[in-house]
C-alpha cells in the first residue's frame, strides 16, 4: 500500500475510533486498545507508521452492552456482528464506515458491509487459575472458524474470476449445513463465553492472532489508562508493559525494514467511495 493510501486511511481508521470511544464513555461501556494498536500507542504515539488496521477488545459483559445499541449507529458508522450482518463469518465485531470500501482476501467473496473498518474483540474468561487448563481450546476454536468462513462464501461470478469463485461455491454449498440458522458461530461465540470474565484468572480474546499468548491474568487489563494517540486519548491495558512484553518481547525494538508492512493488503480501498458503489461499478466492467 502507497504511503498517501495509508495516511487516508489511518485517518478514517481515527475517526472510527473517536467515535467509539465517545460512544463507550457516554454509556459507560469499557474498553481497550488491543494488539498492534496498543504497542502503536505507547511505541509511536499513534499508528505503528506501516500498520492498517486499529484493534479494540472489551470484556464480554461490555461487548454484549455494546451490541444492544445496535440501532443507535448513524451513518454512516454499521456496527458488524453476525446478528447485523447474516453473513458476516466472525463471532467478533467490527465498527464499519459505510460510505468507504476496504475489500480485503477471501472477505471479498462474502455478501457483506466492506467498509473501512475498526475490530472490535471479545475479551473472555480463559481459565480459572492462573495456569491455562485447555491449552487445544483456541487451535480447536479457529479450526470451527474456518469452516464458518468457508461456508459463508457469496458473491456472484465475474469473468475475470469465473472459475475461482465457482470453486468457492462449491465449498460453501458442500458446508450449507453449518450455515443454517448461523447455528455453528453461534455455538463457537458460546464456547468462547463458557468461562465468565467475572470468574476468570486468566482473560484473553480467543480469535486474536496471539493464540495462547492471549491467556493474561485479568489485572493486566486492570481498569485501563489513558494514553495519547494521534491527536486523541485512547485507554489501553493498566499494565501496559507487561500485556506487550507478553505478545512482542523487547516491544519498543522496531523490526527489520522488510517486515516493516501491514497485514491485510486490500484489493480495493476508497476513503471516499461506498462499497455500494464500488460493487455497482464493478458490475457493470
Amino acid at each position: 500500500m502507497h504511503q498517501k493510501d495509508i495516511q487516508l486511511l489511518h485517518a478514517k481508521l481515527l475517526e472510527l475510533l473517536d467515535y467509539i470511544d465517545i460512544l463507550c464513555k457516554e454509556h459507560k461501556i469499557k474498553y481497550s486498545l488491543s494488539a498492534g494498536t496498543v504497542l502503536g500507542a505507547v511505541r509511536h504515539k499513534g499508528f505503528i507508521p506501516w500498520d492498517d488496521d486499529v484493534d479494540v477488545a472489551m470484556p464480554r459483559p461490555d461487548a454484549m452492552k455494546l451490541l444492544a445499541l445496535k440501532d443507535e449507529f448513524k451513518e454512516p458508522y454499521f456496527l458488524q456482528h453476525f446478528t447485523t450482518d447474516p453473513g458476516y463469518p466472525y463471532p467478533f465485531m467490527k465498527l464499519r464506515n459505510s460510505a468507504t470500501t476496504f475489500e480485503e482476501g477471501l472477505l471479498r467473496y462474502h455478501h457483506i458491509n466492506h467498509g473501512i473498518y475498526i475490530d472490535i474483540f471479545i475479551i473472555d474468561g480463559m481459565s480459572k487459575t492462573s495456569v491455562l487448563q485447555n491449552r487445544w481450546k483456541n487451535n480447536l476454536l479457529w479450526i470451527v472458524q474456518y469452516i464458518i468462513f468457508a461456508a459463508n462464501f457469496w458473491q456472484k461470478p465475474r469473468l475475470k474470476t469465473f472459475i475461482p469463485q465457482v470453486l468457492l461455491y462449491l465449498v460453501s454449498i458442500l458446508l450449507f449445513p453449518f450455515k443454517i440458522n448461523n447455528w455453528l458461530i453461534k455455538a463457537l461465540d458460546r464456547s468462547m463465553a463458557k468461562i465468565k470474565f467475572e470468574e476468570a484468572t486468566l482473560v484473553g480474546a480467543y480469535m486474536l492472532w496471539g493464540g495462547n499468548k492471549e491467556a493474561m491474568d485479568k489485572r493486566i487489563y486492570g481498569p485501563g489508562v489513558k494514553m495519547k494517540f494521534e491527536t486523541m486519548e485512547a485507554i489501553i491495558p493498566a499494565n501496559y508493559d507487561a500485556y506487550l512484553i507478553n505478545r512482542y518481547g523487547n516491544y519498543m525494538q522496531l523490526p527489520p525494514e522488510h517486515k516493516r508492512v501491514g497485514h491485510h493488503h486490500p484489493s480495493a480501498l476508497s476513503t471516499t467511495v461506498s462499497y455500494r458503489d464500488y460493487y455497482r461499478q464493478k458490475k457493470r466492467r
